[in-house]
């Protein structure tokens, strides 16, 4: 069945998106909110820093469909249709991360009060940082009105922990390749650490940051989203779900955003639920296979095929809810 463009408000922002109701939808099936991840990224999966057809959220309404299960996606601010709603460019950062938790939670609310759909039923499935989004509905005080939550490729630990282990790892390398000399990674290092334990502190971003940290995304502008978003532990969230609560899980060794290990730690945290890990060999960060070689970005826009190795059990774990 097409898509039915539709809109709902949360705060002052109108967001649109898409609402996606199978011909012959399973009365006893539940109904699935899909959440994008972080930056420009629409309600497809498609990102305005990569021209091209990604479309994870849309290929998971196509699997949703299939099992007669409705599914609403929609374009997060700063993305698509929704855009800046009535902010500008330089309000935005003021917003903080509790805005894509409230409107999640919003949308949320629209798709519970759709013809058909069963509110006591509701599923929430977060990709990258809409995992993360996912978790914060889930274990929130109206936290019955998720039934599960699948968390796919998901951030698994603090957001400013990740980042500092990638900008780590970067100056690892120019500094391996002798493009920057050890000493001036020294002193990145450190303004990160100094960075990090400022906005764990007070929120703020100290003035005289070094470029190369400001150009990672370090900046004032951020500094609000950065600090809300690095206050949400995702295996401390994962821990105060139900005992028994329905969760999926998936990680890939070719994803180059998230980690193995920090997504297993995740996993461990979740031992108390109904968990059903789905751990891939050959998918990229947006589910697509890259077969034989090493995921390095632009593959995100190729048209490879979505990974059997993520479609299958996700869809036995889907049809079981």
């Amino acid at each position: 069945m097409p898509d039915i463009e539709i809109t709902f408000d949360s705060g002052a922002v109108t967001y649109y998106g898409s609402l996606r109701t199978p011909d012959h939808a399973n009365t006893s099936a539940p109904a699935a909110l899909l959440l994008a991840g972080s930056g420009p990224t629409d309600r497809n999966g498609d990102s305005a820093l990569l021209p091209g057809d990604i479309g994870t959220l849309r290929f998971l309404a196509d699997v949703l469909e299939q099992h007669g299960i409705p599914s609403l996606r929609y374009d997060k601010i700063g993305s698509g249709e929704t855009a800046l709603g009535p902010y500008e460019v330089e309000e935005v950062g003021g917003l903080g991360f509790t805005t894509f938790v409230d409107a999640a939670s919003a949308g949320l609310d629209f798709l519970a009060a759709q013809p058909g759909v069963d509110p006591s039923k509701l599923v929430v499935i977060g990709h990258s940082d809409g995992a993360l989004v996912a978790l914060a509905l889930a274990t929130a005080d109206q936290s019955s009105r998720v039934h599960a939550v699948g968390l796919l490729e998901p951030l698994s630990v603090r957001l400013l922990d990740l980042l500092t282990t990638q900008i780590h790892g970067q100056l690892d390398t120019v500094v391996g390749t002798g493009q920057l000399p050890v000493e001036l990674a020294d002193e990145l290092r450190l303004a990160l650490a100094d960075t990090v334990e400022s906005l764990r502190t007070s929120g703020t971003i100290p003035d005289d940051l070094p470029e190369p940290l400001q150009n990672a995304g370090l900046v004032h502008a951020n500094a609000k989203a950065l600090a809300e978003e690095d206050a949400l532990d995702p295996r401390a969230l994962a821990d105060r779900l139900p005992a028994g609560f329905p969760v999926l899980t998936s990680c890939s060794a070719k994803d180059i955003q998230v980690q193995l290990a920090d997504v297993a730690r995740l996993n461990d945290a979740l031992t108390h639920t109904a968990l059903t890990p789905v751990l891939m060999t050959n998918a990229n960060h947006v589910l697509k296979d890259v077969g034989d070689r090493l995921s390095t970005g632009p593959d995100y826009v190729e048209p490879l095929p979505y990974s059997a190795e993520f479609t299958e059990p996700f869809s036995r774990w889907i049809a079981a809810l």
